[in-house]
């Protein structure tokens, strides 16, 4: 087959793990594409080596099979949650590229809830015939693909301690505000911030919210500025029985990771009771427990302990993931 991966709005150049926020796919996809050289790869939009990522619609036409990782497509729809003008821009490209996907096969990398089949039916690709549409999605892995990221910022902490630094920031955040979350995300990291509550905050943030700086999403930059931090906050967007990436990545540094009201519903992810909250009081009495090393120290191993029942290795993630890519390709 002739495949192609395309990445429609920002660019990614991938030489390893911890670089992008979808690099647990891109990971399985690199071991993937050496397992499989029946098939001829080109990308769109991407790179694996040190060459900046090109547009090159021509490698959309060329393709049988367009793999797209996506990343916040929703945002280019509905509500404006972005400049016009960059707006436009991405849209002047989807135009070109829009009608090679005429009976072609897409399959999906997904690991926003907001971004959906029909999302892509409706509105990305809207008009065009498809051959098929297929999902792989963060949560068909157990313990969740970004499991991956649990073994991947191991290996940016390998003294053998539990965790590397004194703790001494109560509260870490890393991450972007959703768009329907303001009631509930922005209210909550704003009692945080208010808060006597000591933060490290890296991303976007409600006004008023002093950040210690834009989002970074070379891990090797953030690693250093999160693990000095005690704990975090798991939210959920839209689906109550999904599970994001925040979780592994905290507790590999080394963070209890708390998780807000209906979080993960299923509990896939062997969550204790105590760390589930749903009210800013309970948060805080529990963070500052944590000021305890000791209790820190034991909460972190129990944890750790119940996530490693549901983590895989990562041979067994490319395991899983080689087996629904041979799957998509073939239909």
């Amino acid at each position: 087959m002739k495949i192609t991966i395309a990445r429609l709005r920002s660019n990614v150049k991938y030489n390893g793990p911890l670089e992008t926020v979808l690099d647990s796919f891109f990971e399985n996809y690199v071991k993937w594409m050496k397992k499989n050289p029946q098939h001829e790869y080109r990308t769109y939009n991407v790179s694996f080596s040190s060459d900046r990522p090109k547009r090159t619609p021509e490698n959309i036409e060329w393709a049988d099979v367009i793999v797209i990782p996506s990343d916040s497509e929703f945002r280019y729809h509905g509500e404006l949650q972005m400049n016009p003008k960059d707006l436009a821009k991405s849209e002047s490209h989807m135009d070109i590229i829009r009608p090679y996907f005429e009976g072609k096969t897409v399959v999906m990398w997904r690991s926003d809830r907001g971004d959906t089949e029909e999302l892509y039916r409706n509105e990305t690709l809207k008009d065009i015939n498809l051959k098929s549409f297929n999902t792989i999605d963060e949560t068909d892995f157990s313990g969740n693909i970004h499991g991956m990221k649990y073994h991947f910022i191991q290996t940016l902490s390998n003294r053998g301690r539990l965790f590397d630094e004194d703790k001494s920031i109560d509260f870490g955040y890393w991450g972007r505000m959703k768009p329907s979350e303001k009631n509930v995300r922005e209210k909550t990291i704003r009692q945080i911030y208010r808060s006597d509550l000591s933060t490290m905050l890296v991303g976007g943030f409600p006004s008023g919210v002093q950040r210690q700086s834009a989002w970074i999403k070379d891990w090797k930059v953030l690693y250093p500025m999160l693990e000095k931090c005690r704990a975090t906050l798991c939210f959920n967007w839209l689906d109550p029985t999904a599970t994001t990436s925040r979780y592994p990545e905290a507790l590999s540094i080394g963070m209890i990771p708390f998780v807000w009201g209906d979080y993960d519903k299923n509990n896939t992810y062997n969550i204790d009771e105590w760390q589930r909250v749903s009210r800013f009081e309970d948060l805080e009495h529990r963070v500052k427990q944590l000021r305890n090393e000791t209790l820190l120290t034991l909460k972190l191993t129990e944890y750790r302990n119940n996530y490693k029942k549901v983590l895989l290795s990562e041979q067994e993630y490319f395991e899983m993931f080689s087996d629904m890519m041979d799957k998509y390709v073939a239909i």
